[in-house]
C-alpha cells in the first residue's frame, strides 16, 4: 500500500494521520476526495469540536472553576487539535518522502501531530494549572506581603517559565503549521517567479531568432542580384564589356547556383525540425509551454509533495535547456564560414576560355565579381556574428541566494529587486556570449520557501502564532485578575 500526505479538503486526512479514525485504505481515501469530501471533514471537525466542548464545560473535575477557566480549556485544546493537524502536514512536507517507506510517510507525521496535540495542551493547560497554584509561598498567611509574594511568583511563571516553553512549542509547532498551511503555495509563489523569467527568456530568445528571417531574405536578395548581374553580362556585357556567353558568363551563373544552394541549406536549417521537437520560430512555442508548466505548478503538491515537485522542476529544466541551445545555434554562423573559407575552391576562376587566354578585361571582371562576392558573404557573416541573444536574467537563487538560518538576517536586508546594485559592464566578446548560459530552476523546499518569503504569507504567520499563543494571551487574567479561575459562590471575599 502506497501512504501518502493530504492536505485541503485535508481535514478528513488530516484526521485519520492523527489517529483520531481508523487508517483507511486507499480505496477508501479515493472515496472521500469526492464532492462531498469538505463537507464531510467540516461535519467531522465541528461535531469533535462540539463533543469536546460539551465535555470540557460539564466536567465534574472542574467543579468550581469558572465559566473563563473552562473556556480557556477549550481555547487550549482546540488550538493544540488544529496545531496537531497543521504540524502532521508540515512534518510530513519535510520529511516525506516519494519512495514507500512505511516509517517515514505514514507513522511519522501523525506521530509528530500527536506530540504537538499533548505538548500544547501540555504547556496551556498544565501551565495554566502551574500559574494558579502556590509553589514557594504556600506557608505564608493572608495578607498583603502574602499576596506580593504570590503574585512575584506568578510573574516569574508567566513571563519566564512559560515563555521558554513557548519557544519551544514555537520551533515544534508554530513553525512546522506554517509549513504546513503555506509551504506548498511558498514553494509555488518562488517557481511562478521562476516561470516569469523563463517565459521572458524565451520569448527574447524566439525574438532574436526571428532575425533569422531577415538574414534569409538578405541571401535571397544576393542570389538574385547573382542571377541579374550574370544575365547581364550576357546580354550586354556590363562585366567585361563583351556580351554573350563567354568565361565571365559562365563564371557569374557558376557563383549564382552556388549561392542558391547556400540559401537553400540555410533556409534548411531555419525551416527543419529542431533537435528538441519545438521551434524557436514557432509563434506559440513559449506560451504553449509555460502554460504546461503552470499546470503542473498547480496541480496537488501535498498527496506526494516529491513526485509533484520532481515533475515540475524536470519539465522546467528540460524546456531551459531547449533555450539555451536556442542562445547557442550558430549552425548558419558556422555555415557561412566554411562556405566563405572554401569558396575560391567552389567556384575556381578559369584561367582561359575554349579559344585560348582570358582577356585583361575578363580577367579583371572575374577577379573584380568574386571579390564583390566574397565581401558580401564577409558582410553576411559579420552581421550574423553581431546578431548576439539578450543577456540571461537573474534567476531567483542569483537574487536570493541565502537557504536556512541565513534566511533571517536578510530578511532585514533591502530588496535586491528594489535597488538593484550597479554592476560593472563587461564586454560580450564572442567569448563572453558562448559562456553565457539561462540559470536552472532555482530549487527550494517547504521549510525555506515560507521564512524566505514571510512577508508575503504574514497572515499564514499571524495564524500559526494564534493559534498556537491565544491560550498565552488568556492567561495573563490569571496574573491579573486572580478570581478569573474560580465560579461564582467561590471567590475570595
Amino acid at each position: 500500500m502506497r501512504f501518502r500526505s493530504r492536505a485541503a479538503p485535508a481535514a478528513v486526512s488530516a484526521l485519520l494521520q492523527l489517529g483520531f479514525a481508523a487508517p483507511a485504505s486507499a480505496e477508501g481515501l479515493d472515496l472521500m476526495r469526492g464532492p462531498g469530501a469538505g463537507f464531510a471533514g467540516t461535519a467531522i471537525v465541528l461535531l469533535l469540536m462540539a463533543l469536546l466542548t460539551g465535555a470540557i464545560l460539564t466536567s465534574r473535575k472542574l467543579d468550581g472553576s469558572s465559566l473563563f477557566n473552562r473556556l480557556f480549556v477549550v481555547v487550549a485544546t482546540t488550538s493544540g487539535f488544529f496545531s496537531a493537524v497543521s504540524s502532521a502536514i508540515g512534518f510530513q512536507l519535510i520529511v516525506g518522502q516519494e519512495s514507500d517507506d512505511l516509517f517515514r510517510n505514514a507513522l511519522l507525521p501523525p506521530a509528530f501531530g500527536v506530540f504537538v496535540f499533548f505538548l500544547a495542551v501540555a504547556i496551556w493547560v498544565g501551565g495554566a494549572e502551574l500559574v494558579r497554584e502556590r509553589d514557594w509561598f504556600r506557608g505564608m498567611g493572608r495578607g498583603l506581603l502574602s499576596d506580593m509574594a504570590f503574585f512575584l511568583e506568578r510573574c516569574i511563571k508567566l513571563f519566564v517559565v512559560i515563555p521558554v516553553l513557548a519557544i519551544i512549542l514555537f520551533f515544534v509547532s508554530t513553525w512546522t503549521t506554517v509549513v504546513g498551511i503555506a509551504g506548498v503555495d511558498a514553494v509555488r509563489h518562488t517557481y511562478n517567479f521562476e516561470i516569469a523569467r523563463l517565459q521572458s527568456e524565451c520569448a527574447k530568445i524566439t525574438a532574436w531568432r526571428q532575425k533569422d528571417f531577415l538574414f534569409l531574405e538578405d541571401l535571397r536578395l544576393s542570389v538574385a542580384n547573382a542571377k541579374a548581374a550574370a544575365r547581364k553580362e550576357r546580354d550586354s556585357g556590363a562585366q567585361s564589356g563583351s556580351a554573350g556567353r563567354g568565361a565571365v558568363t559562365d563564371y557569374i551563373d557558376g557563383v549564382a547556383d552556388w549561392y542558391e544552394t547556400l540559401g537553400k541549406s540555410v533556409a534548411a536549417i531555419i525551416e527543419g525540425e529542431d533537435p528538441s521537437g519545438v521551434s524557436p520560430y514557432d509563434p506559440d512555442v513559449c506560451a504553449s509551454t509555460i502554460d504546461n508548466l503552470k499546470r503542473r505548478l498547480a496541480d496537488d503538491g501535498f498527496e506526494n509533495y516529491d513526485a509533484w515537485a520532481r515533475e515540475f522542476e524536470t519539465g522546467f529544466e528540460n524546456f531551459a535547456i531547449v533555450v539555451n541551445r536556442w542562445r547557442q545555434d550558430r549552425r548558419i554562423e558556422r555555415l557561412l564560414d566554411a562556405q566563405l573559407a572554401a569558396f575560391d575552391r567552389a567556384n575556381p576562376r578559369p584561367a582561359a576560355d575554349a579559344e585560348g587566354r582570358l582577356s585583361a578585361g575578363q580577367r579583371a571582371a572575374i577577379e573584380r565579381y568574386a571579390e564583390d562576392v566574397t565581401e558580401a558573404l564577409k558582410s553576411l557573416l559579420r552581421k550574423q556574428r553581431l546578431s548576439k541573444p539578450p543577456v540571461p536574467e537573474k534567476s531567483y537563487a542569483e537574487i536570493y541566494p541565502e537557504r536556512g538560518l541565513d534566511i533571517l538576517p536578510a530578511l532585514l536586508k533591502p530588496d535586491p529587486l528594489s535597488a538593484p546594485p550597479a554592476e560593472a559592464r563587461v564586454p560580450r566578446t564572442a567569448a563572453v556570449v558562448a559562456a553565457e548560459s539561462i540559470p536552472g530552476l532555482s530549487i527550494i523546499n517547504p521549510r525555506d520557501a515560507v521564512i524566505k518569503n514571510a512577508k508575503i504569507f504574514s497572515d499564514v504567520w499571524a495564524l500559526g502564532l494564534a493559534w498556537d499563543y491565544a491560550s498565552y494571551i488568556l492567561m495573563l487574567a490569571y496574573l491579573f485578575f486572580p478570581s478569573a479561575e474560580r465560579a461564582a459562590g467561590r471567590k475570595d471575599p
